[in-house]
């Protein structure tokens, strides 16, 4: 006995919906296509920030070289002291920033070659510096780099505190304006961290030291190593800038889409209804059996799949049904179940294995929910080298021969 497909709608009617419902896939796919690849492309702009965004704190060690009456006739480590500096900051934009800084501990000054001695001044010196990214100023900015260069321009304030130890001079405490320069080597860690290096320039009055020596100024020079803690991480971040006429031919496309998809959507429903009819008629009539012979039987089963699938579609369990219905009325026959695949898609071990696929999942239907014996089912599998039908499209089935 051979099950095949019933000669009215609803195995074409299945074939339908189910291509619709890809027409309707692929129009979505074609939408969000076209907005994406319009957006790509469009030139970057700044992400908006607001005042609380871009900050950062510092913190920083090394040493410091004091130039003053009689510092060229010092060996080199006489003269240098440790120094420590804390800053809290912010960055305006990828190339601006500004910072304030507390830093200081002491400076050495050599009393000259007669006494031969140096002496420590304490003092503290608060800053207010400028920021200029060297790097993004000179380079196209396109997200965080993983190395930047600063350079610094500030004011600072300085106070240094009186020796009182000291017999040979007479140290005083002192107070005094401060212009600086400087570089900064920034080598990002992580997307909030990174490693500083710095070299800081301070041109100090004459009597930064305690001492008038009749120079005109003192200076110190700051070379420093640190941690940068950004509470913004990743940095400045781009965004897509589209031009509004561009923008408006993207909306049009798209609503010109979303009202094919209403078509396609009325379509569906349409054949939703002529399906559903269908199956209650199909519901209401039993099995239609066409005689071959002594031993075959032809009735109205048949199972659609999508492409390239093995999962049974909710719309196909009236086909189940009837092969089920015949096989509980009828005891003494047994079924072999085929699974089939279209030779316009896939490979043959593909389809084979497909086959083999769709056809066990319909059989375990007919035993775990109707009950069928599973010693009265046969599975078999023919890939695409069989094609029951002319369509490509509609050998993508399973049929069911009962003996």
């Amino acid at each position: 006995m051979y099950l095949s497909p019933h000669k009215g709608l609803n195995f074409r009617d299945s074939i339908v919906y189910l291509e619709i419902m890809n027409m309707k896939k692929f129009y979505l796919f074609a939408a969000s296509t076209l907005l994406a690849l319009s957006v790509n492309a469009q030139e970057k702009a700044l992400k908006q920030y607001g005042f609380g965004d871009n900050w950062f704190i510092q913190g920083q060690v090394g040493g410091s070289y004091t130039f003053s009456e009689n510092s060229s006739k010092a060996d080199l480590f006489d003269v240098v002291t440790p120094h420590v500096a804390l800053s809290v900051g912010k960055h305006f934009s990828p190339i601006a920033g500004a910072r304030l800084q507390v830093g200081g501990w002491e400076s050495k000054t050599y009393l000259g070659e007669a006494l031969d001695k140096t002496y420590k001044n304490k003092y503290i010196q608060a800053n207010a510096d400028a920021l200029l990214n060297l790097t993004n100023l000179f380079s196209t900015y396109e997200g965080d780099k993983a190395f930047n260069l600063y350079g610094i321009l500030g004011l600072g304030y300085v106070h240094t505190f009186a020796d009182r130890d000291i017999k040979e001079a007479d140290v005083k405490t002192t107070n005094t304006i401060v212009p600086r320069v400087g570089l900064q080597a920034d080598f990002r860690l992580t997307e909030s961290l990174s490693l500083n290096v710095e070299a800081t320039g301070n041109l100090m009055a004459d009597r930064f030291n305690g001492i008038v020596g009749g120079k005109n100024n003192d200076a110190t020079l700051n070379l420093l190593a640190g941690l940068t803690y950004r509470f913004t991480p990743g940095g400045f971040q781009t965004v897509d800038v589209i031009d509004p006429s561009e923008l408006s031919a993207v909306n049009d496309k798209v609503n010109e889409l979303q009202s094919q998809l209403r078509n396609k959507d009325r379509q569906i429903q349409e054949y939703k209804a002529s399906v559903a009819g269908l199956e209650r008629k199909l519901a209401e009539k039993p099995a239609e059996v066409v005689t071959k012979g002594e031993s075959e039987v032809v009735l109205n089963a048949v199972v659609v799949f999508r492409i390239g699938s093995a999962k049974l579609e909710q719309n196909q369990d009236i086909n189940i049904y009837n092969a089920a219905k015949y096989l509980q009325d009828n005891k003494d026959v047994n079924v072999t179940v085929t699974g089939y695949a279209d030779k316009s898609t896939g490979t043959a071990a593909i389809n084979q294995r497909l086959s083999e696929q769709r056809a066990k999942a319909v059989a375990d239907i007919l035993i775990k929910k109707y009950g069928i014996e599973a010693n009265r089912i046969t599975t078999e599998a023919s890939g695409d080298r069989v094609q029951p039908f002319q369509i490509d499209s509609w050998n993508r089935v399973v049929i069911f021969t009962a003996k």
